[in-house]
């Protein structure tokens, strides 16, 4: 089988991809605008004969054979029968299936997977940030899905995070499934310079952007450090009382146990979820990109470079794939991967989000007030923000991680 002629079928659409993220930019990446790509995006439609039915539903029998009745109802729930139906009834219009974050396919097609950290793969049996006292290779979930990673169904597994890779590596641990592992960084294409770096002519305040996640959960706002922002935030008020905090999420509905209304002065709040050409305004109009998070979120981050907006981040696993090279031009906070992460016997890190998430912090608190206060000569942000720039077009185009995406393609048989 030659790159040139794979089609891949992405299930992202679905209604059961969504608390996966869905029809997210970052894996969306490695596919657009890529000319050796050539895509099927499933959607929910069908009219599947007795025989796709029947066959689908006999391997999600097998697939859940070695789960125990709750595992097994929980998995079924969440894989959604209908939506893998209409999987199965347009699988003659691609290849191969590509997958993200955990593999939850019952189907008869083979497949390639990428992840960004080790515990989402195993979602819905277990979550992100919640894995604490958790030994994976005991569970029947692992096995299982150890199991589908070794099939020859699977045929290659990616990441775009170095670190991910020596994990999923040492947990699995079986040459087999090493065999189908690849390392694929991410790439983006950079706004042009002139347009990116307009917000530091003439600037009237500093201004700082925060995102949540795609899906809007509110509680991503606590888990993305909303809360450490907003307190660091009144206190850069009072040296730079100009300054502006736009927040795009929807509100916590216990805001108010931690907030009062001095603490949202010169806070714009955008409750609605906004298209892309309006996310991009907002890096446009923006200085600083706020994302002092317990996890890890790339694309944020390279979207932030990629606009000339200077990202200030946490020190979570994955992001020195990105700081180490940046080192004078990424703001960076530090505690978080000692309050949430412990490393376990078996490889991996085990996450607890709750002390990040239960109190604004002091610690975290003084550390952006300080960077952002020390960071706010804006001939300094325009020159960090110019390197930024100019990493993203040597390292991080779009160009390299489409080939290196492409030769991982042409190594399936």
């Amino acid at each position: 089988m030659t790159q040139s002629s794979v089609s891949l079928g992405l299930p992202w659409k679905l209604p059961y991809y969504r608390p996966l993220n869905g029809f997210h930019p970052l894996v969306e990446s490695f596919i657009k605008n890529n000319p050796s790509s050539k895509i099927h995006v499933v959607n929910r439609a069908l009219n599947p004969d007795d025989s796709i039915a029947a066959s689908t539903v006999f391997r999600l029998s097998e697939q859940t054979r070695s789960l125990n009745p709750e595992q097994a109802l929980n998995y079924v729930n969440h894989l959604n029968i209908f939506d893998q139906l209409c999987i199965e009834a347009q699988s003659e219009q691609f290849e191969m299936l590509f997958q993200h974050t955990a593999p939850m396919y019952c189907g008869a097609k083979p497949w390639i997977f990428h992840f960004e950290s080790l515990p989402s793969i195993f979602m819905p049996f277990i979550r992100t940030g919640k894995t604490s006292g958790i030994t994976l290779r005991d569970k029947d979930y692992f096995k299982k899905i150890k199991a589908e990673f070794a099939s020859d169904q699977c045929l290659a597994i990616f990441t775009h995070i170095a670190e991910s890779r020596a994990i999923f590596e040492r947990v699995f641990d079986t040459p087999r499934i090493t065999d189908k592992l690849h390392y694929i960084p991410l790439g983006i294409d950079i706004i042009a310079p002139e347009k990116a770096l307009d917000k530091f002519q003439s600037p009237k305040a500093l201004r700082i952007l925060f995102t949540n996640s795609l899906h809007q959960d509110p509680t991503s706002f606590y888990i993305r450090g909303g809360h450490h922002l907003l307190k660091a935030f009144r206190l850069i008020r009072r040296d730079h009382p100009q300054v502006e905090l736009t927040i795009l999420s929807s509100v916590p509905q216990d805001i108010e146990k931690w907030f009062t209304a001095d603490d949202l002065v010169g806070v714009t709040w955008i409750q609605d979820r906004v298209d892309d050409l309006t996310l991009e305004n907002l890096y446009l109009t923006h200085h600083i990109f706020a994302l002092p998070t317990a996890g890890l979120h790339s694309f944020s981050i390279l979207r932030a470079l990629a606009s000339g907006c200077i990202p200030l981040i946490s020190d979570a696993p994955g992001y020195e794939e990105y700081a180490h090279n940046l080192p004078d031009s990424i703001l960076r906070i530090h505690g978080v991967r000692e309050q949430v992460y412990h490393d376990h016997a078996e490889g991996w890190l085990q996450d607890n989000y709750l002390p990040f998430i239960e109190a604004p912090s002091a610690h975290y608190i003084t550390q952006i007030h300080q960077q952002i206060l020390q960071n706010s000569n804006f001939d300094l942000l325009r020159v960090m923000a110019m390197r930024n720039l100019l990493h993203c077009k040597m390292s991080l185009a779009p160009t390299a991680s489409h080939n290196a995406f492409n030769k991982m393609l042409e190594t399936l048989s």
